[in-house]
């Protein structure tokens, strides 16, 4: 059986798994309000004019670090039989979290004004990302179901 990771990571299905990653991080992002909307805009913003690529070139290193952490999640959710992983990972919430988060931590920069970044908007990360699992979840069916 084909892991989660090689699913994702393939040659014929990275290109668009990345394409698609992309598009929820962007989505995400844009769709954040308040003042921690507009301080992680801001510096979301920054980032991208310092590299342009940055959103992609993060999902592209990230979607077997992704793979690897729901591979858990998955192998379960397809031993039940479940039609829609997005439901899945909300309805087991603290653990696609756990999950996630921990990968999420161990691939985030090690030092240096990026970690500091990254350290300082962790919770609203783990917020960010627990909206987004419906979401999420469906990329990743899409990708590897």
């Amino acid at each position: 059986m084909t892991s989660l990771r090689e699913a994702l990571t393939a040659p014929e299905t990275k290109p668009a798994v990345v394409a698609d990653l992309s598009a929820l991080i962007e989505s995400e992002v844009a769709g954040l309000s308040g003042l921690t909307g507009i301080a992680i805009k801001t510096a979301f913003a920054g980032a991208k004019k310092k590299d342009p690529n940055i959103v992609s070139r993060a999902a592209s290193g990230y979607v077997g670090t992704l793979g690897d952490a729901l591979e858990p999640l998955w192998q379960r959710f397809q031993a039940e039989g479940g039609s829609d992983f997005g439901a899945f990972l909300v309805a087991n919430q603290p653990e696609a979290e756990k999950a996630i988060m921990t990968a999420v931590d161990a691939a985030a920069p090690s030092g240096g004004q990026a970690r500091a970044m990254y350290d300082k908007f962790k919770p609203q990360v783990a917020k960010i990302l627990v909206g987004a699992l419906p979401r999420l979840g469906a990329l990743v069916q899409k990708h590897a179901g």
